[in-house]
């Protein structure tokens, strides 16, 4: 079966021929061409259908795959938070026992010294210890609104465009 697009190329040029078929005098066209381009038509809107359909199905697919991924995710979370329980136990036990280091088959335990840098009043550190970190994102809502209103803004304009439709 053709594509979808080929149809509607196919259609196309039979309407195009079915225009430039019609009798100046009478009003007449060929009927053979309007035959043809009724049974496009139809098949056209078969394909169309079929394609739609597709559609519909790949977008319910999407929201499936969304909502397990949010299920796991909230199941990455809960594990990390046990772990981190775990972990805060397991270290607070070896701390009240003051053991440093044990060895086993599964797992080996030791202290590791690190260093880290506490912040006591951010507001009293020198400005060469602060990175400013600025983003700019155009308020496509507010600017939306100010030219409905009938307000002029430089930079933006609105168009009129159109969305596909599938219910």
């Amino acid at each position: 079966m053709a594509s979808l697009f080929n149809l509607a190329k196919e259609y196309t040029d039979l309407y195009s021929a079915l225009v430039s078929s019609v009798d100046e005098e009478t009003g007449e066209v060929d009927v053979d061409i309007a035959s043809a381009l009724a049974n496009i038509q139809g098949t056209f809107e078969e394909k169309a259908i079929a394609t739609a359909t597709v559609s519909r199905m790949l977008g319910n697919t999407v929201e499936e795959v969304s909502k397990e991924i949010d299920r796991l995710k909230r199941l990455k979370a809960h594990l990390e938070r046990e772990d981190g329980r775990v972990r805060e136990y397991l270290k607070r036990a070896m701390e009240m026992t003051g053991t440093e280091k044990v060895q086993g088959i599964s797992a080996s335990i030791s202290f590791r010294k690190s260093e880290q840098t506490v912040i006591d009043n951010e507001g009293e550190l020198p400005e060469e210890y602060i990175t400013v970190k600025t983003t700019y994102t155009p308020n496509k809502t507010a600017i939306k609104t100010a030219i409905k209103a009938g307000k002029d803004v430089p930079g933006a304009h609105i168009e009129t465009v159109k969305n596909l439709q599938i219910r």
